[in-house]
């Protein structure tokens, strides 16, 4: 079992790094499906930017999980690889009126990373890349007012 504990973490580690070093060949046929971006603060106060500036934009925060939890046991946990997970009710409501199936792919989580040379990275979902998966001009719009949303949040805290 914790073989395959170990293959999920790596599978999951795999394809979260190779989205995020795809960004050089931007292709705008296949956007690249994660974006990142560097904080110029340490990891605990990105952290807490980032909860604050979420809540300040009206979303609602559940409690963050470690990237790696449930793939490995709670003691090896790397506890400097936190999704901060959040959600804007009456906005994920007006996208499921417009389309059921755009729940699957709500991106409504922030990752912050501190790699072993000490820099503070926030990754997140490409709302673009998801709204290539529907053809719903109405989805379109929502999709847009999602995606400022998410940009003002990344801006304050990495600004």
């Amino acid at each position: 079992m914790k073989w395959l504990k170990n293959s999920m973490l790596g599978m999951v580690w795999w394809v979260v790094m190779t989205a995020a070093s795809a960004g050089a060949a931007d292709n705008p046929a296949h956007p690249k499906l994660t974006l990142v971006y560097d904080s110029p603060y340490g990891f605990e106060e990105t952290l807490e930017s980032l909860r604050n500036t979420i809540h300040a934009h009206n979303f609602r925060v559940f409690p963050d999980r470690y990237l790696e939890e449930g793939l490995t046991d709670e003691f090896s946990v790397n506890t400097r690889q936190v999704s901060v997970r959040f959600c804007n009710f009456s906005d994920l409501y007006e996208a499921l009126q417009i389309e059921p199936q755009v729940g699957v792919v709500l991106p409504c989580t922030i990752t912050v990373i501190e790699g072993e040379d000490g820099q503070v990275q926030l990754l997140t979902g490409n709302v673009q890349a998801m709204l290539t998966l529907f053809d719903n001009p109405k989805l379109t719009a929502a999709f847009q007012d999602m995606e400022d949303k998410y940009q003002a949040i990344i801006d304050e805290v990495t600004l």
